[in-house]
This record gives C-alpha cells, structure tokens and sequence, in this order.
C-alpha cells in the first residue's frame, strides 16, 4: 500500500472516530459541561479585569490561568481540559477588550 493510500485509510478512519465522538451523547455531554465551566470562568474574568486600571491583554491572560488553576483544583479537572478552558478563555480577549470600552 502506498503512502497516498496509507494517508488516505488514516485520515478516514479519524474522521470517523471524530464524528462518532462528536454525535455520541457522551461527546455531547462532554461538550455541554465544558461550555457550563467557560460560561462560569468567563463571567468571573470580566468581573475581575473591570476591576484592574487599564487592563491589557497579558493581565488577562494571567487572570485566566490563575482562575482555571484555581477552578480546575476545585474541580478536579483534568489537566487536558485545563488547558482547553484556558486556550478558549485567552480567546474572548477580544469580547472582554469590547466590553471594557463601553
């Protein structure tokens, strides 16, 4: 078998895999909860950025990586979804930059 094929087989068989995760009830779940943790996260961030004099974004992103280190030792989070809370939360810098200016 080819590389090309090889490539091909390989590639299938992740989208399968990703697919089935993505339409299982647990991966749903699992989507359903990590979106409950950032909605939380989130709405604590804002409260504590308006509260500092002109923030920026390196204050934020080390406000979000103390709040998911605390969050996440409260509640027991793995450390993959860890940093998967603080990769999206560094994110929203951006919404939070929005709101400050209002």
């Amino acid at each position: 078998m080819g590389r090309f094929k090889k490539g091909l087989l390989l590639g299938g068989l992740v989208g399968a895999a990703l697919v089935w995760l993505n339409l299982s009830p647990k991966g749903k779940e699992m989507r359903d909860k990590m979106k409950e943790h950032l909605e939380n996260l989130f709405a604590q961030l804002k409260e504590s950025i308006k509260k500092l004099e002109g923030p920026t974004r390196e204050m934020y992103d080390a406000l979000v990586e103390r709040a998911v280190e605390e969050y996440a030792a409260k509640k027991e989070l793995a450390i993959e979804w860890k940093n998967k809370l603080v990769k999206e939360l560094k994110r929203k810098w951006e919404d939070v930059e929005d709101e400050l200016r209002r």
